[in-house]
Parts: C-alpha cells; structure tokens; sequence
C-alpha cells in the first residue's frame, strides 16, 4: 500500500509540529498488511552527541514488555508448565502471602488488586532518582500483600503483576526472562535489535537519552530503577512493528501461543473487560471495529503501539522527552491519532451519527449544601482557590468529590468553556451525554449528577469495572489565601503504615501543611498539601521511581480513628495510624 504524495506531506507535517529538530526527537513507524508501508524520524536520540532519533534506534518501549512477558506465560501455559487458575505460589513460595483468590491469570489482565511496588516505594521514603532493584519490589510485594478489592472484580494496573510473571516463568524454566524473550520471540520474528535492558541506569546500545524540560531547558533524565518482565525491554520501531506483525496473525509467523494474550475474560461479574493480557483490547460495541494497543513510559521515555484489526494498519510511535508542560498534542498517544487520522482511521470508539456535545455543568455543581457523613469526614460541595501545586494551575471554581471507599477523587472545572476532569494526573475534556451525565469522548470516563443538589455524583470507569457514588467536598477554602491559610487540618505530627514500615508526617510552616515519607528506602520529599476542609487534602506526588508517578494523592483526616488514609490511582487505602 504506497502512501499517497499528499499522505506523506501530511505525515511529515505531523512529524515537524511534535518536534524541533534540536530538541529529543520522534520516531514513526507504519505497517499495512504486516509490511512496513512508511518510517519517519525527527530531533535527537542524543543531544551531546547530535545523534538523530530515527526508526532504527533502539529505545526503551516500557509497559509495551509486558505483552511479551504474557504470551510466553502462554507457551508455558500451552505446554502444560504453567496453570493460568493456579495460585502464584505454587510456582513462588513466598507469594502465600498474596489473597487466597489469587490466580497468575489475574497478574496477566491487571485484575489482582496488588497495589503498584513502584508508588508503594514513594510512601516508604524512596526519592526519585534512587537505586530500586528487582529484590526491592519483592520486598515491597511481601510488606503489602492485600489486594484491594477481590481479585478479578476490577482492573487496576500494577507493574507488580508482571515482575510476579517474570518470576514465575524463571522458576518453572530454570531460564532468565531475557533469554526466554530472545530464544522464543526475538530471534524467531528478526528482532534483531531487541534485548531485555534491566538497568535504565546503564547507557542503551545506540546512545539514544531520555530528557525532561528544567527551568526551561532540556536536560538529561536520571533514572536508576531496575526492571525486567514488566517494563525492561529495549526495541526500535522497525522491530517493534514486525511484533506487530506477529499480532495480527501468530500462526503464519510460527508462535500460536501469541494469540492468547489478545483474548479478554470477563469480570467476576460477567462485565465485558478490555485489558485482555499485557495488553488492551478495544472494541466498538456498535461498529465492531476493534485495536490492539498499549503504551509505555519511563521518566524521559514514551511509546505507543497500535494495531487497527479491520484495517490491518498499526502504528508505532516515540519520543525521547518527558514535559509536563507540553500539551497532549505532543504525546506519543496522541501522534498516533494524528498519524490514523492522516491515513483516514477513524477513532475505534466513535459511533457514526453520534457527536458528544460541550455544554455546561448543572448549575448547582458549584453551589451543594454542606453534609457530614456517618464516618464524620465533612462532605459537600467545593469551591477552591489557586492550588499550592503550580503544575495543576487550578483555578477558583474546581470542584472536588471524593469516595472514601474506592479512595479516589475527581475534580470538576471549566476551562476556555470547555467542561474538564482531574481523576489521576491530567485534566480530561467531558461532553455532555444528556442533561446530567458527562463522558470523555472515548466514553471511558463518565460522571453522572444523581441529585438535583449536584451533592452526589456516580463515577464510571469502563475498563476498571468501577461504579461509584462520590460525594462532594465542604471546603472552608476561599479565594482569599490567607483565609485558606487559616484552615485546620489534621493532627501535626507522624503516622505510622505498620505493614509497609513506613511513616508520614504532617508538618505546617509559614502557613502551610505539607507531608513527607520516611521507610525502608530513606526520607523522602516534602509535599505541599492543598487543604480542602478539616479532614480532606490533595497533595502531587509528580515524580516518582517510575513514569507515570503516583500522581494526585487523596488525603482523608479520621480524627475518632486517629489516622491517615491516603489513596492514589495505584495504591489505594493506605491507612496510616498516631502512636
């Protein structure tokens, strides 16, 4: 399939508005039919060095691994070594401790509720930068061994999950994961630039750099987390799209057991799910059309893959640079909408007929009447001023709802008319459904106001298979500063997480409450909370051992229990208890 002259101008014009050619670069890649039908590059691999990022650099694709580390789960699974019903111990004897309800199929579709070892690390005193080995996420899966909900009722990602995996396939095997990759997948599909890199410490063959924007300018970013089976393998786009390749059809290209992974099971409650193993499957309910994609990143990293199914194109697309101030448009994901819709793709999840409109909140979201619950956590509505956290710029008509139960918040504004939420790092656009209901244009996320009072709202999270009712904030915040500098809030002094070891405490200087973590892996950063009322906080956690970070932490204040309750997108309910 030759691209068209007019095409491939647009292809490069995509290329030249997501980068300069100073800057950390892009690579692109196309395949139709499993052939490469376009490749294009622009900017650096390299900065020092001047090395340009092209479709031949090998590149850390990330959470693209861990669709590998399933499908050879699958040939383990295929020859009879492996029990996808089994409990991880029977094959990791110290994985005992994990939920009885456990399986190694629940590791491979996200469903086992583990909380994430890499944002664990930062509420157990880990900064950044720090050394975090392979042993180390051991140790921190042991210290929190429940899961959050009953595994397979929902899904939650957890690079933990696929570190299990790794490990259970070195046990049954007596191999290590990358000779497994590289004897079963790599070289049979001429992957020949591709290997297992566990270090991100250690420079990659090619010399290609990940960078970050400080104080304006790019520089270097430093990582040194060690990670295998859920995040560690080094690729190039060239290589990459003969995987994909491989995924529209694993028995031309000799691996049958490949097909498994794109296979989704259902939730606990007969709930469709689309993260089927390693990998998300999404399927248009009303066109049928479907895609195969997943996404990866790392602090100065990004990548995306994706296979359109009806028609047989897939994409990869990265980039060497984190920038949280860069709009979406120069984000991996959103490269490879541009790229589908220049070769006429339309978005899976668009409906012919249907357009989502703009519209506006219902009036009373800004103007609920304060209530208390039974737990005593002051809940109502939220009118805040200009957040302490200058990333989020958050202006003074946010609202904010929480659910104590699934310990997850999501904040409501207007932004250039347009109706927004904050669920977890980013702020997403909404558009109405009907007079009460709001969704983001994939439907993925969807917000619906169950009271005329606008005090309650239910939280929808498709792929999650999460339901919940939220309710809204009582914040004694105003745009006056130094009114919201007055705002009590929680009982100065330490925490204590028994489970994880680890300690927090709540310090208020120069008129301000902040948090910080001490553990196993040190003291960490202090972290300026933003005081909503007496007994709610949000602090962002922006930077972590891994990319994405933990992102925005809810903090609920019990003051007749004493305690802490802090919750993030993948550490949910971590209860930190006085004396």
């Amino acid at each position: 399939m030759p691209l068209s002259p007019k095409t491939t101008r647009a292809l490069n014009n995509i290329l030249s508005r997501a980068v300069a050619t100073h800057e950390p670069g892009v690579a692109i890649g196309i395949a139709k039919g499993g052939r490469v039908v376009w490749r294009g590059g622009r900017g650096l691999a390299n900065m020092d060095a001047k090395i340009p990022l092209t479709p031949s650099t090998p590149f850390r694709i990330c959470s693209i691994s861990k669709q590998f580390a399933c499908a050879l789960v699958m040939r383990e699974a295929r020859a009879g070594r492996i029990a996808l019903d089994a409990h991880p111990s029977r094959y990791l004897p110290w994985a005992k401790v994990l939920d009885s309800a456990l399986t190694v199929a629940h590791l491979m579709q996200n469903k086992s509720g583990v909380r994430d070892q890499w944002v664990l690390a930062m509420m157990m005193g880990a900064r950044a930068e720090q050394r975090f080995t392979l042993a180390d996420g051991i140790a921190v899966n042991r210290l929190a061994p429940q899961s959050m909900f009953t595994p397979g009722s929902q899904n939650l990602y957890c690079n933990a999950n696929f570190e299990m995996l790794g490990q259970i396939l070195e046990a049954v095997t007596g191999e290590p994961v990358a000779a497994l990759l590289t004897k079963h997948i790599f070289v049979p599909l001429g992957m020949n630039d591709t290997y297992l890199g566990i270090d991100t410490a250690r420079p990659l063959v090619g010399d290609a750099r990940g960078y970050r924007v400080h104080d304006g300018v790019w520089v270097e970013e430093e990582n040194a987390l060690h990670w295998a089976a859920s995040a560690g393998i080094v690729s190039t786009v060239e290589d990459l799209l003969k995987w994909a390749a491989c995924l529209r059809d694993p028995n031309a290209l000799g691996l049958p057991w490949v097909a498994n992974i794109l296979v989704t099971t259902p939730f606990g409650d007969g709930a469709a799910a689309s993260y089927a193993s390693g990998i998300n499957h999404v399927v248009n309910a009303t066109t049928g059309r479907s895609m195969f994609t997943h996404a990866g990143a790392l602090r100065g990293w990004r990548s995306t893959l994706i296979h359109f199914v009806k028609e047989d194109i897939s994409i990869a697309v990265f980039m060497n640079r984190t920038n949280a101030k860069e709009p979406a448009a120069k984000f991996p994901s959103q490269v490879a909408k541009e790229i589908a819709a220049a070769i006429g793709i339309d978005p899976v999840w668009h409906v012919p007929g249907e357009k989502l409109a703009g519209g506006k909140f219902p009036a009373n979201v800004h103007g609920a009447h304060a209530s208390a619950n039974a737990s005593g956590i002051v809940l109502g509505n939220v009118s805040a001023p200009m957040s302490t956290d200058m990333s989020s710029n958050m202006p003074a008509d946010v609202s904010s709802y929480c659910s104590r139960e699934q310990g997850l918040m999501v904040q409501l504004r207007y932004h250039e008319g347009q109706p927004q939420i904050f669920l977890h790092l980013s702020w997403s656009s909404l558009y109405r459904v009907d007079a009460q209901t709001f969704a983001t244009d994939d439907r993925h996320l969807s917000i619906r106001f169950t009271d005329p009072s606008c005090k309650t709202l239910m939280l929808a999270m498709n792929a999650e298979n999460v339901c919940a009712p939220m309710q809204a904030v009582v914040s004694k915040r105003t745009a006056n500063l130094k009114v919201a500098a007055s705002t009590k809030f929680a009982k100065l002094g330490q925490y204590q997480c028994t489970p994880i070891a680890s300690k927090a405490e709540i310090v208020h200087r120069d008129g301000t409450y902040a948090i910080f973590f001490s553990g196993i892996f040190g003291t960490g950063t202090h972290y300026p909370l933003t005081v909503l009322n007496e007994t709610t906080a949000w602090f962002d956690l922006s930077r972590g051992v891994d990319e994405s970070p933990p992102g925005r932490v809810l903090v609920i204040y019990d003051a007749k229990e004493k305690l802490l309750e802090l919750s993030c997108m993948l550490a949910r309910r971590m209860v930190f208890r006085t004396g």
